[in-house]
C-alpha cells in the first residue's frame, strides 16, 4: 500500500478560520498528492467536553459540512469518526503499555496545562491523549501526519511508540512523518495568541457579510496608534497579521506602507480585509448551508466502512506480531 496521510480534528465547537488556515488548507493540498484518511477525534474531544458531550455531536456534523464545503473530496478521500473504529482504542491500549510516563510528560500540551491555571483538563485521558494519537496513525499505518510545529513532539513520540513496538515484535508499521502547516496558527480578533471559539475570538466558517465584517471592525490593532493622523506599526496589528495570510502581496506592501506613513487609517484597512475575506469565506458558508445532515451521516456511513476495512487489516498484523491474542 502507497503512503498515505493521517489527520483528524477535535469537534469542539464552531469551525473558524484558524482551522481552515492552520488544517484545512493543508488537507487541501495534500489530497492531491496522497491517498488521504480525515477523521472527526471524537474521542479527544472528550478530554475536555465529557461534561458536554452534546457539543461534541452538534460539531460532528459542522466539522464535516466545512470540510467539503472548504473542497475536500469525500469520494477521493476517507473521511470518518474515530470513535467508529473499535480497533483504535484497542491499539491504544497496546501501546499505552509501551509507552513510559516520562514520554507522555514530554507532550507540549501537558506541559502548556501545568503552567496555565486557566485551563482544566483534569483527567488522564488528556494526560495520555498524544498516545491515543499515535494509535490514531498507527492503525491506519499513516506515514505523513499535517501538523503545526507545536505538534511535531506528538508525531515524534509516535515514532518513539513504532520504534519499540517494531523492534519488541518485529512489526512492520510504518514511522510517522509530520508535514508541517504554512500557517500553524491565527490569532484571535482580540489579539489573542490563538483563534478559538471558547474564547470567543474566533471568525467563524459561517459567518454572513455583515457578522464577517462587524467582526474584523473589532479586530485590536496596534494599540500605540491613537488616530489616523499618527504613524503605526503593523507588526503589532493582529489585522496586519491577517492581510499577510489572505491578502494579495501587493495590498500587503501598500497597508504596510500606508501604516508606517499615517496614509492608511485603521478603518480603511479593516475594510480591505473584510472584502479579501468574504470572497475567500463567504462561498463556503453558502456551501456548508447547502449540506444537509443527512449527508453528513452518508458520508460518515460510508468513510468509516472504509476506515474500518484498513484498520480491520492492521490490527490483524499487529496480533500477528505480538502473538497475544
Amino acid at each position: 500500500m502507497s503512503d498515505l496521510v493521517v489527520s483528524g480534528m477535535r469537534p469542539t465547537g464552531s469551525l473558524h478560520m484558524g482551522h481552515y488556515v492552520g488544517v484545512i488548507e493543508n488537507w487541501l493540498d495534500l489530497q492531491k498528492k496522497y491517498p488521504c484518511y480525515f477523521f472527526l477525534a471524537d474521542w479527544h474531544a472528550l478530554t475536555s467536553n465529557y461534561q458536554k458531550v452534546e457539543v461534541i455531536k452538534q460539531s460532528r456534523y459542522e466539522y464535516v459540512k466545512g470540510w467539503i464545503a472548504s473542497g475536500i473530496d469525500a469520494e477521493k478521500c476517507v473521511v470518518y469518526n474515530q470513535s467508529a473504529i473499535s480497533e483504535v482504542l484497542n491499539l491504544s491500549q497496546l501501546f499505552l503499555c509501551l509507552t513510559p510516563p516520562g514520554w507522555a510528560e514530554r507532550s507540549p500540551s501537558w506541559k502548556d496545562l501545568k503552567t496555565n491555571p486557566d485551563k482544566v483538563h483534569d483527567n488522564l485521558g488528556f494526560f495520555t491523549y498524544p498516545v491515543l494519537q499515535s494509535a490514531d496513525i498507527s492503525i491506519m499505518n499513516g506515514k505523513f501526519v499535517p501538523v503545526g510545529e507545536d505538534q511535531v513532539a506528538h508525531v515524534e513520540l509516535s515514532r518513539d511508540i513504532v520504534k519499540k513496538f517494531n523492534r519488541l515484535y518485529r512489526g512492520k508499521l510504518k514511522e510517522p512523518e509530520a508535514i508541517l502547516t504554512k500557517v500553524s496558527r491565527l490569532v484571535g480578533t482580540d489579539g489573542d495568541s490563538k483563534m478559538s471559539s471558547s474564547k470567543k475570538n474566533a471568525i467563524t466558517l459561517r459567518e454572513t457579510k455583515k457578522s464577517l465584517q462587524k467582526k474584523v471592525n473589532k479586530m485590536v490593532t496596534d494599540m500605540k496608534r491613537m488616530g489616523i493622523n499618527d504613524a503605526g506599526n503593523p507588526d503589532n496589528c493582529s489585522v496586519f497579521s491577517y492581510h499577510k495570510i489572505f491578502s494579495p502581496n501587493e495590498t500587503v506592501v501598500e497597508v504596510d506602507s500606508g501604516c508606517r506613513k499615517a496614509q492608511l487609517g485603521c478603518g480603511e484597512c479593516k475594510a480591505k480585509l473584510g472584502g479579501f475575506l468574504k470572497e475567500k469565506f463567504i462561498p463556503i458558508a453558502e456551501k456548508m448551508n447547502a449540506i444537509s445532515d443527512a449527508d453528513v451521516d452518508d458520508i460518515l456511513s460510508s468513510g468509516n466502512k472504509r476506515a474500518k476495512e484498513l484498520a480491520g487489516r492492521t490490527w490483524d498484523e499487529v496480533q500477528t506480531s505480538i502473538k497475544f491474542l
